[in-house]
């Protein structure tokens, strides 16, 4: 490259926006935030489920450890 062209790629440096490195940065922090809210959101509902209907949130636990524990088959 001449110094005239390494001169003028420089420039273009200089004056562009934040490096993408922060953007992404940012957009990294942003979806964490997002999911961070659902996985809350989602914790709340089923909390408020379970006080509403005991009776069928213990089944439906009791019905995923039979599940799983048949899958496994741990005898």
């Amino acid at each position: 490259m001449s110094s005239a062209s390494t001169r003028s790629y420089e420039s273009k440096q200089a004056s562009m926006t934040p490096p993408a490195k922060d953007q992404l940065s940012h957009q990294g922090n942003d979806v964490r935030e997002d999911f961070q809210t659902l996985i809350e959101d989602v914790a709340s509902s089923v909390h408020d489920y379970c006080k509403k209907r005991p009776q069928m949130a213990g089944l439906m636990i009791f019905a995923m450890g039979f599940y799983v524990g048949w899958k496994i088959k741990p005898w």
